[in-house]
Protein backbone atom coordinates (compact mmCIF):
# COMPACT_ATOMS: atom_id res chain seq x y z
CA UNK A 1 0.00 0.00 0.00
CA UNK A 2 1.44 3.42 -0.84
CA UNK A 3 1.52 6.21 0.58
CA UNK A 4 0.37 9.57 -0.80
CA UNK A 5 3.23 12.24 -1.02
CA UNK A 6 3.54 14.97 1.26
CA UNK A 7 2.16 18.07 0.03
CA UNK A 8 3.87 21.04 0.98
CA UNK A 9 2.08 22.50 4.21
CA UNK A 10 1.21 19.40 5.43
CA UNK A 11 2.21 18.63 9.22
CA UNK A 12 2.84 14.59 9.01
CA UNK A 13 6.45 14.37 9.32
CA UNK A 14 8.96 13.24 6.50
CA UNK A 15 10.86 15.81 5.24
CA UNK A 16 11.44 19.02 7.53
CA UNK A 17 8.92 21.43 6.75
CA UNK A 18 8.77 24.73 6.79
CA UNK A 19 11.08 26.56 9.43
CA UNK A 20 8.55 28.74 10.28
CA UNK A 21 5.55 25.95 10.04
CA UNK A 22 7.23 23.71 12.54
CA UNK A 23 9.71 20.62 12.25
CA UNK A 24 12.55 21.79 13.64
CA UNK A 25 11.69 23.37 16.80
CA UNK A 26 11.84 27.02 16.99
CA UNK A 27 13.54 28.47 20.46
CA UNK A 28 12.89 31.86 20.56
CA UNK A 29 15.23 34.35 22.12
CA UNK A 30 14.51 36.38 25.11
CA UNK A 31 13.11 40.06 24.04
CA UNK A 32 12.66 37.90 20.10
CA UNK A 33 8.97 38.50 18.29
CA UNK A 34 6.78 35.56 17.36
CA UNK A 35 8.98 34.59 14.49
CA UNK A 36 11.98 34.10 16.60
CA UNK A 37 13.44 37.39 14.78
CA UNK A 38 14.05 40.33 16.74
CA UNK A 39 11.42 43.18 16.44
CA UNK A 40 12.37 46.28 14.54
CA UNK A 41 13.80 48.88 17.19
CA UNK A 42 11.57 51.34 18.43
CA UNK A 43 13.03 54.82 17.54
CA UNK A 44 15.55 53.62 15.92
CA UNK A 45 17.28 51.71 19.01
CA UNK A 46 16.20 48.50 20.99
CA UNK A 47 14.13 48.50 23.33
CA UNK A 48 14.38 47.12 26.73
CA UNK A 49 15.20 43.57 27.20
CA UNK A 50 17.37 43.78 24.11
CA UNK A 51 20.29 45.04 23.64
CA UNK A 52 21.26 47.35 26.86
CA UNK A 53 20.54 51.05 26.00
CA UNK A 54 23.91 53.01 25.86
CA UNK A 55 24.92 54.73 29.54
CA UNK A 56 23.22 58.53 29.44
CA UNK A 57 26.55 60.79 28.76
CA UNK A 58 25.23 63.04 30.70
CA UNK A 59 23.31 65.30 28.01
CA UNK A 60 20.16 66.80 28.27
CA UNK A 61 17.29 64.49 29.38
CA UNK A 62 19.01 61.48 28.39
CA UNK A 63 17.49 60.80 25.66
CA UNK A 64 17.98 57.33 23.72
CA UNK A 65 21.67 57.43 22.79
CA UNK A 66 23.66 60.27 21.11
CA UNK A 67 22.38 63.49 21.53
CA UNK A 68 20.34 65.63 19.02
CA UNK A 69 22.49 68.09 17.48
CA UNK A 70 22.43 71.39 19.49
CA UNK A 71 20.70 74.82 17.58
CA UNK A 72 24.01 76.81 17.52
CA UNK A 73 21.63 80.08 18.43
CA UNK A 74 20.19 78.50 21.33
CA UNK A 75 20.74 80.18 24.75
CA UNK A 76 18.54 77.02 27.18
CA UNK A 77 20.94 74.28 26.23
CA UNK A 78 18.85 72.48 23.79
CA UNK A 79 17.80 69.06 24.86
CA UNK A 80 21.35 67.92 24.36
CA UNK A 81 23.54 69.76 26.79
CA UNK A 82 23.10 70.76 29.83
CA UNK A 83 21.63 74.02 30.66
CA UNK A 84 23.92 76.90 31.71
CA UNK A 85 24.80 77.71 35.29
CA UNK A 86 22.46 80.72 37.44
CA UNK A 87 22.94 83.72 36.82
CA UNK A 88 24.58 83.12 33.32
CA UNK A 89 23.89 85.05 30.01
CA UNK A 90 21.56 83.76 27.23
CA UNK A 91 24.50 82.27 25.07
CA UNK A 92 25.17 80.41 28.31
CA UNK A 93 28.55 82.67 28.93
CA UNK A 94 29.26 84.63 32.33
CA UNK A 95 28.10 88.47 32.57
CA UNK A 96 30.76 90.99 32.09
CA UNK A 97 31.93 92.23 35.79
CA UNK A 98 30.02 95.23 36.64
CA UNK A 99 32.52 98.36 37.24
CA UNK A 100 35.33 98.14 39.99
CA UNK A 101 36.31 96.16 42.93
CA UNK A 102 32.98 94.56 44.27
CA UNK A 103 32.78 95.51 48.15
CA UNK A 104 33.43 92.68 50.50
CA UNK A 105 30.70 90.53 51.79
CA UNK A 106 28.57 92.52 54.51
CA UNK A 107 30.23 96.11 53.64
CA UNK A 108 33.59 97.05 54.92
CA UNK A 109 33.38 97.42 58.14
CA UNK A 110 31.69 93.70 58.76
CA UNK A 111 34.06 91.26 59.93
CA UNK A 112 35.15 89.43 56.88
CA UNK A 113 35.57 85.56 55.97
CA UNK A 114 38.77 84.24 56.16
CA UNK A 115 40.06 85.73 58.72
CA UNK A 116 41.62 89.32 60.08
CA UNK A 117 43.28 91.06 57.89
CA UNK A 118 46.93 91.76 59.14
CA UNK A 119 47.81 94.66 60.80
CA UNK A 120 50.89 97.15 60.15
CA UNK A 121 51.61 100.41 61.25
CA UNK A 122 53.64 101.14 58.07
CA UNK A 123 50.42 100.48 56.36
CA UNK A 124 47.95 102.30 58.66
CA UNK A 125 50.02 105.42 58.12
CA UNK A 126 50.89 105.46 54.57
CA UNK A 127 46.16 105.14 54.61
CA UNK A 128 45.81 107.84 56.75
CA UNK A 129 47.70 110.43 54.74
CA UNK A 130 46.23 109.00 51.01
CA UNK A 131 43.05 109.66 52.75
CA UNK A 132 44.37 112.95 54.49
CA UNK A 133 45.74 114.06 51.08
CA UNK A 134 42.40 113.44 49.01
CA UNK A 135 40.12 115.05 51.33
CA UNK A 136 42.45 117.89 52.33
CA UNK A 137 40.18 120.41 51.87
CA UNK A 138 36.70 118.84 54.09
CA UNK A 139 38.82 117.30 56.79
CA UNK A 140 40.74 121.28 57.54
CA UNK A 141 37.40 123.38 57.55
CA UNK A 142 35.62 120.50 58.97
CA UNK A 143 38.10 120.40 62.08
CA UNK A 144 38.59 124.35 61.96
CA UNK A 145 34.78 124.65 62.75
CA UNK A 146 34.96 122.16 65.16
CA UNK A 147 38.18 123.82 67.36
CA UNK A 148 36.25 127.13 67.10
CA UNK A 149 33.38 126.17 68.40
CA UNK A 150 35.02 124.07 71.27
CA UNK A 151 37.53 126.98 71.95
CA UNK A 152 34.23 129.64 71.77
CA UNK A 153 31.76 127.39 73.54
CA UNK A 154 33.32 125.76 76.05
CA UNK A 155 35.59 128.90 77.58
CA UNK A 156 32.58 130.92 77.17
CA UNK A 157 30.91 128.37 79.54
CA UNK A 158 33.89 127.92 81.83
CA UNK A 159 34.44 131.85 81.77
CA UNK A 160 30.50 132.38 82.47
CA UNK A 161 30.66 129.68 85.81
CA UNK A 162 33.64 131.10 87.15
CA UNK A 163 32.42 135.07 87.27
CA UNK A 164 29.53 133.96 89.09
CA UNK A 165 31.24 132.22 91.40
CA UNK A 166 33.88 135.45 91.88
CA UNK A 167 36.75 132.87 91.75
CA UNK A 168 38.53 134.00 88.32
CA UNK A 169 42.01 135.42 88.28
CA UNK A 170 44.19 136.68 85.28
CA UNK A 171 47.40 135.79 84.94
CA UNK A 172 49.46 136.24 82.03
CA UNK A 173 46.30 137.39 79.62
CA UNK A 174 44.59 134.11 80.57
CA UNK A 175 42.24 133.03 83.56
CA UNK A 176 42.71 130.93 86.46
CA UNK A 177 39.86 129.05 87.66
CA UNK A 178 39.43 127.91 91.44
CA UNK A 179 36.72 126.34 92.82
CA UNK A 180 36.22 127.46 96.28
CA UNK A 181 32.52 125.97 98.02
CA UNK A 182 30.44 123.22 96.84
CA UNK A 183 28.25 125.56 94.58
CA UNK A 184 31.79 126.70 92.51
CA UNK A 185 32.60 122.85 92.21
CA UNK A 186 29.13 122.08 90.74
CA UNK A 187 29.31 125.18 88.65
CA UNK A 188 33.07 123.91 87.23
CA UNK A 189 31.57 120.41 86.82
CA UNK A 190 28.38 121.97 84.69
CA UNK A 191 30.68 123.54 82.42
CA UNK A 192 32.48 120.84 82.26
CA UNK A 193 29.52 118.87 81.14
CA UNK A 194 29.00 121.47 78.51
CA UNK A 195 32.25 121.10 76.57
CA UNK A 196 32.25 117.15 77.29
CA UNK A 197 29.15 116.89 75.34
CA UNK A 198 30.47 119.52 72.55
CA UNK A 199 33.28 117.15 72.58
CA UNK A 200 31.15 114.33 71.79
CA UNK A 201 29.27 116.00 69.01
CA UNK A 202 32.45 116.25 67.37
CA UNK A 203 33.58 113.05 67.18
CA UNK A 204 30.67 111.55 66.49
CA UNK A 205 30.56 113.91 63.50
CA UNK A 206 34.18 113.67 62.37
CA UNK A 207 33.97 109.69 62.55
CA UNK A 208 31.21 109.92 60.55
CA UNK A 209 32.57 110.99 57.73
CA UNK A 210 36.02 109.50 58.52
CA UNK A 211 34.25 105.82 58.58
CA UNK A 212 32.42 106.92 55.53
CA UNK A 213 35.99 107.40 53.73
CA UNK A 214 36.92 103.93 55.08
CA UNK A 215 33.81 102.28 53.04
CA UNK A 216 35.50 104.22 49.82
CA UNK A 217 32.33 106.83 49.79
CA UNK A 218 32.96 110.34 48.38
CA UNK A 219 32.35 112.67 51.02
CA UNK A 220 32.51 116.68 51.08
CA UNK A 221 32.63 119.23 54.31
CA UNK A 222 28.86 118.37 54.85
CA UNK A 223 29.68 114.55 55.33
CA UNK A 224 31.41 115.88 59.05
CA UNK A 225 28.34 117.82 60.18
CA UNK A 226 25.81 114.86 59.92
CA UNK A 227 27.19 112.38 63.32
CA UNK A 228 25.01 108.89 63.39
CA UNK A 229 23.66 107.75 66.51
CA UNK A 230 24.62 110.75 68.42
CA UNK A 231 22.93 110.23 71.90
CA UNK A 232 24.48 106.95 72.53
CA UNK A 233 28.52 108.94 71.41
CA UNK A 234 27.54 111.42 74.31
CA UNK A 235 26.20 108.58 76.83
CA UNK A 236 29.45 107.08 76.20
CA UNK A 237 31.39 110.32 76.62
CA UNK A 238 29.89 111.68 79.79
CA UNK A 239 30.73 108.35 81.30
CA UNK A 240 34.25 108.09 80.25
CA UNK A 241 34.48 112.06 81.11
CA UNK A 242 33.14 111.06 84.85
CA UNK A 243 35.68 107.96 85.05
CA UNK A 244 38.37 109.69 84.29
CA UNK A 245 37.59 113.25 86.56
CA UNK A 246 37.30 110.89 89.18
CA UNK A 247 40.45 108.89 88.48
CA UNK A 248 42.39 112.28 87.95
CA UNK A 249 41.63 113.14 91.60
CA UNK A 250 44.44 110.02 92.61
CA UNK A 251 47.67 112.26 93.53
CA UNK A 252 50.50 111.62 91.01
CA UNK A 253 48.14 109.08 89.21
CA UNK A 254 45.63 111.38 87.90
CA UNK A 255 47.19 112.05 84.46
CA UNK A 256 48.34 108.39 84.36
CA UNK A 257 45.21 107.40 84.67
CA UNK A 258 43.63 109.35 82.31
CA UNK A 259 46.10 108.24 79.28
CA UNK A 260 45.14 104.83 80.32
CA UNK A 261 41.25 105.40 80.47
CA UNK A 262 41.75 107.67 76.30
CA UNK A 263 44.13 104.45 75.21
CA UNK A 264 41.16 101.83 76.76
CA UNK A 265 38.41 103.70 75.17
CA UNK A 266 40.54 104.53 71.93
CA UNK A 267 38.09 102.85 69.55
CA UNK A 268 34.38 103.06 71.43
CA UNK A 269 33.58 105.79 69.28
CA UNK A 270 34.27 104.22 66.22
CA UNK A 271 32.33 101.34 67.31
CA UNK A 272 29.46 103.02 68.18
CA UNK A 273 28.75 105.41 65.58
CA UNK A 274 29.55 102.58 62.93
CA UNK A 275 28.14 99.77 64.54
CA UNK A 276 24.91 101.77 66.01
CA UNK A 277 25.59 100.12 69.46
CA UNK A 278 24.62 101.40 72.55
CA UNK A 279 26.94 102.84 74.65
CA UNK A 280 27.27 100.91 76.89
CA UNK A 281 27.98 97.95 74.55
CA UNK A 282 30.20 100.48 72.77
CA UNK A 283 32.51 100.43 75.70
CA UNK A 284 32.66 96.86 75.91
CA UNK A 285 33.29 96.44 72.51
CA UNK A 286 35.74 98.70 72.03
CA UNK A 287 37.85 97.21 75.09
CA UNK A 288 37.27 93.75 73.13
CA UNK A 289 38.90 95.36 70.12
CA UNK A 290 41.99 96.51 72.10
CA UNK A 291 42.14 93.14 73.98
CA UNK A 292 42.48 91.06 70.54
CA UNK A 293 45.67 92.93 69.70
CA UNK A 294 47.42 94.80 72.61
CA UNK A 295 50.63 95.30 71.02
CA UNK A 296 49.08 96.93 67.62
CA UNK A 297 46.69 99.14 69.58
CA UNK A 298 49.23 100.32 71.80
CA UNK A 299 51.68 101.23 69.08
CA UNK A 300 48.59 102.90 67.20
CA UNK A 301 47.85 104.66 70.66
CA UNK A 302 51.20 106.05 70.96
CA UNK A 303 51.47 107.16 67.11
CA UNK A 304 48.47 108.88 67.08
CA UNK A 305 49.07 110.93 70.36
CA UNK A 306 53.12 112.20 68.76
CA UNK A 307 51.05 113.18 65.29
CA UNK A 308 48.70 115.28 67.52
CA UNK A 309 51.55 116.25 69.67
CA UNK A 310 53.83 117.51 66.89
CA UNK A 311 50.43 119.37 65.35
CA UNK A 312 50.22 121.48 68.52
CA UNK A 313 53.42 122.09 68.64
CA UNK A 314 53.02 123.75 65.25
CA UNK A 315 50.99 127.07 66.83
CA UNK A 316 47.99 124.82 67.26
CA UNK A 317 47.60 125.26 63.62
CA UNK A 318 49.16 121.98 62.68
CA UNK A 319 46.69 120.42 65.04
CA UNK A 320 44.18 121.16 61.83
CA UNK A 321 46.23 118.64 60.20
CA UNK A 322 47.16 116.52 62.57
CA UNK A 323 44.13 115.79 64.04
CA UNK A 324 42.57 114.50 60.69
CA UNK A 325 45.41 112.69 60.30
CA UNK A 326 46.17 110.99 63.92
CA UNK A 327 41.97 110.39 63.45
CA UNK A 328 42.13 108.26 60.40
CA UNK A 329 45.18 106.36 61.41
CA UNK A 330 42.56 104.99 64.34
CA UNK A 331 39.92 104.48 62.04
CA UNK A 332 42.10 102.11 60.04
CA UNK A 333 42.81 100.52 63.05
CA UNK A 334 39.72 99.86 64.59
CA UNK A 335 38.62 98.28 61.05
CA UNK A 336 41.73 96.23 60.62
CA UNK A 337 41.86 94.86 64.30
CA UNK A 338 38.19 94.17 64.39
CA UNK A 339 38.22 91.91 61.22
CA UNK A 340 36.68 94.66 58.79
CA UNK A 341 38.57 96.10 56.25
CA UNK A 342 39.17 99.56 54.44
CA UNK A 343 38.58 100.94 50.76
CA UNK A 344 42.17 100.61 49.20
CA UNK A 345 44.41 103.51 48.92
CA UNK A 346 43.35 106.59 45.89
CA UNK A 347 45.48 106.63 43.20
Amino acid sequence: MTQPPNNPGDNQGGYPQDPNQGGYPQQPQPGYGQGGYPPPPAGGFPPAGGYPPPQDPGYGQGGQGFPPPQDPGQGQGGQGFPPPQAGYGQGGFPPPPQGGFPPPPGGFGAPQPGGQQPFNIGDAFSWAWNKFSKNAVALIVSMLVYVLAIGIIGGAATFLVGSLTGNTTSVDGGFVYQANGFGAMLGFALAGLITQILASVVQASLFTGLLDIADGRSVSIGSFFKPRNLGQVVLAGVIIAVVTNVLMLIPFLGYIAALVIGFLTMFVVPVIVDRGLPAVDGLKEGFAIIQRDIGNSILTYVIAILIAFVGACLCGIGLLVAGPIASLLITFAYRRLSGGQVAPLTP
